[in-house]
Protein backbone atom coordinates (compact mmCIF):
# COMPACT_ATOMS: atom_id res chain seq x y z
CA UNK A 1 0.00 0.00 0.00
CA UNK A 2 2.83 2.63 1.01
CA UNK A 3 5.99 1.23 -1.14
CA UNK A 4 7.75 4.77 -0.27
CA UNK A 5 7.35 4.06 3.40
CA UNK A 6 7.95 0.36 3.32
CA UNK A 7 11.93 1.14 1.36
CA UNK A 8 11.85 4.18 3.87
CA UNK A 9 11.48 0.88 6.93
CA UNK A 10 14.33 -0.94 4.58
CA UNK A 11 16.57 1.57 5.65
CA UNK A 12 16.33 4.13 2.85
CA UNK A 13 15.37 7.45 4.62
CA UNK A 14 13.00 9.95 2.56
CA UNK A 15 12.40 13.45 3.12
CA UNK A 16 9.95 14.59 5.62
CA UNK A 17 10.47 11.26 7.43
CA UNK A 18 10.95 10.15 11.07
CA UNK A 19 11.17 7.53 13.77
CA UNK A 20 8.74 8.48 16.92
CA UNK A 21 9.52 6.34 19.65
CA UNK A 22 8.35 8.80 22.40
CA UNK A 23 5.33 6.54 23.93
CA UNK A 24 3.25 10.18 24.73
CA UNK A 25 3.30 10.77 20.41
CA UNK A 26 2.98 7.35 19.96
CA UNK A 27 -0.58 7.38 22.26
CA UNK A 28 -1.52 10.39 21.29
CA UNK A 29 -1.32 9.21 17.42
CA UNK A 30 -3.29 5.97 18.63
CA UNK A 31 -6.52 8.31 19.95
CA UNK A 32 -6.33 10.68 17.11
CA UNK A 33 -6.49 7.36 14.55
CA UNK A 34 -9.17 5.81 16.82
CA UNK A 35 -11.10 9.90 17.40
CA UNK A 36 -10.69 10.38 13.85
CA UNK A 37 -12.22 6.54 12.74
CA UNK A 38 -9.65 5.98 10.50
CA UNK A 39 -9.49 2.88 8.48
CA UNK A 40 -6.58 0.52 8.98
CA UNK A 41 -4.40 -1.75 6.22
CA UNK A 42 -2.58 -4.82 8.03
CA UNK A 43 -0.51 -6.88 6.77
CA UNK A 44 0.26 -10.06 8.79
CA UNK A 45 3.43 -12.47 8.13
CA UNK A 46 2.22 -16.03 6.11
CA UNK A 47 -0.66 -14.20 5.22
CA UNK A 48 -0.65 -12.60 1.43
CA UNK A 49 -4.00 -10.62 1.88
CA UNK A 50 -4.17 -7.46 3.17
CA UNK A 51 -7.16 -6.53 5.50
CA UNK A 52 -8.71 -3.87 6.74
CA UNK A 53 -9.44 -2.90 10.54
CA UNK A 54 -10.06 -0.12 13.32
CA UNK A 55 -8.52 0.69 16.64
CA UNK A 56 -11.72 0.12 19.75
CA UNK A 57 -9.75 1.40 22.57
CA UNK A 58 -6.59 2.15 24.35
CA UNK A 59 -5.95 1.61 27.70
CA UNK A 60 -2.69 3.48 28.41
CA UNK A 61 -2.26 2.53 31.87
CA UNK A 62 -1.27 -1.31 30.63
CA UNK A 63 -0.05 -0.51 27.86
CA UNK A 64 -2.30 -1.77 25.37
CA UNK A 65 -5.24 -1.02 22.60
CA UNK A 66 -7.41 -2.72 20.87
CA UNK A 67 -8.18 -3.14 17.19
CA UNK A 68 -11.71 -4.29 15.29
CA UNK A 69 -11.58 -8.03 13.40
CA UNK A 70 -9.84 -8.11 10.48
CA UNK A 71 -11.95 -7.66 7.51
CA UNK A 72 -10.25 -11.10 5.87
CA UNK A 73 -10.99 -14.59 7.62
CA UNK A 74 -7.09 -15.71 5.84
CA UNK A 75 -5.21 -12.40 7.92
CA UNK A 76 -7.19 -13.23 10.98
CA UNK A 77 -6.00 -17.19 11.30
CA UNK A 78 -2.73 -15.97 10.35
CA UNK A 79 -2.52 -13.19 13.15
CA UNK A 80 -3.94 -15.85 15.44
CA UNK A 81 -1.30 -18.16 14.68
CA UNK A 82 1.79 -15.47 14.01
CA UNK A 83 1.10 -12.74 17.23
CA UNK A 84 1.76 -10.14 15.12
CA UNK A 85 0.65 -8.02 12.42
CA UNK A 86 1.87 -4.08 10.51
CA UNK A 87 -0.42 -1.65 10.01
CA UNK A 88 -0.01 1.06 7.28
CA UNK A 89 -2.98 4.32 7.06
CA UNK A 90 -3.15 8.21 6.56
CA UNK A 91 -3.77 10.70 9.56
CA UNK A 92 -4.33 14.31 7.72
CA UNK A 93 -2.05 14.42 5.49
CA UNK A 94 0.75 11.78 7.34
CA UNK A 95 1.63 7.79 5.87
CA UNK A 96 2.54 6.02 9.52
CA UNK A 97 3.37 2.48 9.36
CA UNK A 98 4.24 0.38 12.71
CA UNK A 99 3.91 -2.96 14.08
CA UNK A 100 1.75 -4.76 16.89
CA UNK A 101 2.23 -7.45 18.92
CA UNK A 102 -1.07 -9.52 19.76
CA UNK A 103 -1.51 -10.40 23.60
CA UNK A 104 -4.76 -12.00 23.44
CA UNK A 105 -7.55 -12.26 21.22
CA UNK A 106 -11.40 -12.43 22.31
CA UNK A 107 -14.75 -11.38 20.77
CA UNK A 108 -17.69 -9.04 21.53
CA UNK A 109 -20.88 -9.15 19.73
CA UNK A 110 -19.95 -12.49 17.46
CA UNK A 111 -17.00 -10.41 16.19
CA UNK A 112 -13.11 -10.68 17.12
CA UNK A 113 -11.83 -8.12 19.64
CA UNK A 114 -7.55 -8.19 19.18
CA UNK A 115 -5.59 -6.65 22.96
CA UNK A 116 -2.45 -5.59 21.23
CA UNK A 117 0.82 -4.26 23.40
CA UNK A 118 1.35 -0.42 22.70
CA UNK A 119 3.60 0.03 19.67
CA UNK A 120 7.46 1.12 20.47
CA UNK A 121 7.85 2.57 17.36
CA UNK A 122 5.92 4.47 14.37
CA UNK A 123 7.26 5.71 11.33
CA UNK A 124 5.76 8.73 9.86
CA UNK A 125 6.44 10.40 6.16
CA UNK A 126 4.96 13.41 5.57
CA UNK A 127 2.87 14.06 2.48
CA UNK A 128 2.88 17.99 1.66
CA UNK A 129 2.40 18.03 -1.71
CA UNK A 130 -0.85 16.44 -1.24
CA UNK A 131 -3.05 18.88 1.14
CA UNK A 132 -5.62 16.42 2.82
CA UNK A 133 -8.84 18.07 4.13
CA UNK A 134 -10.88 16.26 6.37
CA UNK A 135 -14.40 17.84 5.44
CA UNK A 136 -16.38 19.63 8.33
CA UNK A 137 -20.22 18.78 8.95
CA UNK A 138 -21.14 22.08 7.25
CA UNK A 139 -19.30 21.33 4.44
CA UNK A 140 -21.33 18.63 1.91
CA UNK A 141 -19.84 16.78 -1.17
CA UNK A 142 -21.99 14.44 -2.72
CA UNK A 143 -20.76 11.49 -4.04
CA UNK A 144 -22.83 9.17 -6.89
CA UNK A 145 -21.59 5.78 -7.95
CA UNK A 146 -23.44 5.06 -11.40
CA UNK A 147 -22.96 1.44 -11.23
CA UNK A 148 -21.19 -0.67 -7.90
CA UNK A 149 -22.22 -4.54 -8.51
CA UNK A 150 -24.96 -3.01 -10.93
CA UNK A 151 -26.38 -0.66 -8.18
CA UNK A 152 -26.00 3.27 -8.63
CA UNK A 153 -25.10 4.39 -5.10
CA UNK A 154 -24.93 7.99 -3.20
CA UNK A 155 -23.33 9.03 -0.37
CA UNK A 156 -20.78 11.90 1.00
CA UNK A 157 -17.10 12.50 0.77
CA UNK A 158 -15.45 12.75 4.13
CA UNK A 159 -12.03 14.23 3.37
CA UNK A 160 -10.78 15.02 -0.19
CA UNK A 161 -7.19 15.36 -1.31
CA UNK A 162 -5.57 16.33 -5.02
CA UNK A 163 -5.24 12.45 -5.51
CA UNK A 164 -8.17 11.03 -3.86
CA UNK A 165 -11.55 10.99 -1.92
CA UNK A 166 -12.53 9.27 1.31
CA UNK A 167 -16.65 8.55 0.97
CA UNK A 168 -19.65 7.22 2.92
CA UNK A 169 -21.90 5.14 0.43
CA UNK A 170 -25.69 3.90 1.15
CA UNK A 171 -24.97 0.43 0.18
CA UNK A 172 -24.10 -3.00 1.24
CA UNK A 173 -21.75 -4.04 -1.61
CA UNK A 174 -18.32 -4.24 -0.84
CA UNK A 175 -15.81 -3.11 -4.10
CA UNK A 176 -12.66 -5.38 -4.44
CA UNK A 177 -9.42 -3.46 -3.83
CA UNK A 178 -8.15 -2.17 -6.90
CA UNK A 179 -11.15 -2.30 -8.45
CA UNK A 180 -12.24 0.73 -11.14
CA UNK A 181 -15.75 2.28 -10.44
CA UNK A 182 -16.52 4.76 -13.55
CA UNK A 183 -18.50 7.35 -13.97
CA UNK A 184 -18.14 8.74 -10.39
CA UNK A 185 -19.03 12.30 -9.41
CA UNK A 186 -18.54 14.30 -6.33
CA UNK A 187 -20.62 18.05 -6.41
CA UNK A 188 -18.08 20.35 -4.94
CA UNK A 189 -19.94 23.73 -3.70
CA UNK A 190 -20.48 26.17 -6.18
CA UNK A 191 -18.73 24.95 -8.97
CA UNK A 192 -19.50 22.31 -11.58
CA UNK A 193 -19.68 18.36 -10.70
CA UNK A 194 -16.36 16.72 -11.22
CA UNK A 195 -16.74 13.01 -13.18
CA UNK A 196 -13.83 10.48 -12.87
CA UNK A 197 -12.89 6.71 -12.17
CA UNK A 198 -12.14 5.97 -8.65
CA UNK A 199 -9.38 3.37 -8.19
CA UNK A 200 -10.81 1.99 -4.84
CA UNK A 201 -7.87 1.09 -2.30
CA UNK A 202 -9.99 0.01 0.89
CA UNK A 203 -13.46 -0.45 1.48
CA UNK A 204 -14.98 -1.41 4.51
CA UNK A 205 -18.87 -1.13 6.37
CA UNK A 206 -18.78 0.76 8.99
CA UNK A 207 -20.97 -0.21 12.10
CA UNK A 208 -20.91 3.62 13.73
CA UNK A 209 -22.39 5.49 10.73
CA UNK A 210 -23.91 2.01 8.61
CA UNK A 211 -22.60 2.57 5.78
CA UNK A 212 -19.62 1.34 3.27
CA UNK A 213 -16.20 3.13 3.81
CA UNK A 214 -14.06 3.54 1.26
CA UNK A 215 -10.82 5.43 0.06
CA UNK A 216 -10.24 5.52 -3.59
CA UNK A 217 -7.71 7.17 -5.82
CA UNK A 218 -8.71 9.19 -8.68
CA UNK A 219 -7.88 8.02 -12.14
CA UNK A 220 -7.34 9.84 -15.10
CA UNK A 221 -8.66 13.53 -14.32
CA UNK A 222 -8.30 15.87 -16.51
CA UNK A 223 -5.93 18.91 -16.11
CA UNK A 224 -9.00 21.58 -15.97
CA UNK A 225 -10.63 19.00 -13.09
CA UNK A 226 -7.03 19.32 -11.36
CA UNK A 227 -7.45 22.95 -11.21
CA UNK A 228 -10.76 22.56 -10.27
CA UNK A 229 -9.90 20.59 -7.00
CA UNK A 230 -6.78 22.24 -6.42
CA UNK A 231 -8.57 25.95 -6.38
CA UNK A 232 -11.10 24.14 -3.66
CA UNK A 233 -8.83 22.95 -1.78
CA UNK A 234 -6.70 26.23 -0.97
CA UNK A 235 -9.75 27.61 -0.51
CA UNK A 236 -10.87 25.88 2.18
CA UNK A 237 -6.95 25.90 3.04
CA UNK A 238 -6.94 29.45 3.59
CA UNK A 239 -10.75 29.22 5.48
CA UNK A 240 -9.68 26.91 7.97
CA UNK A 241 -6.05 29.12 8.80
CA UNK A 242 -8.19 32.65 9.41
CA UNK A 243 -9.87 30.57 12.07
CA UNK A 244 -7.46 29.05 13.88
CA UNK A 245 -6.47 30.59 16.95
CA UNK A 246 -3.34 33.25 17.35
Amino acid sequence: MLASLKRAFQGDRRPGEDRVTSATRIRAVLHQLKHDHELLCATVPGCKDEANTAILGIKEQRGVFYLDELSTLSAHQALLKNGKLRIECRLRGMELQFVAQLLKSGADGGLALYEMALPKAMKRLQRRENFRLRLSPGLSVPVRIPNLEGETVNGEAFDLSASGVGAFLHTRNIPSRGEILAGATLSLPRTRPIQTKLEIRFARQNSAHHMLRIGARFVGLERKQQRQLAQFLAEQQRKRRRHEPR
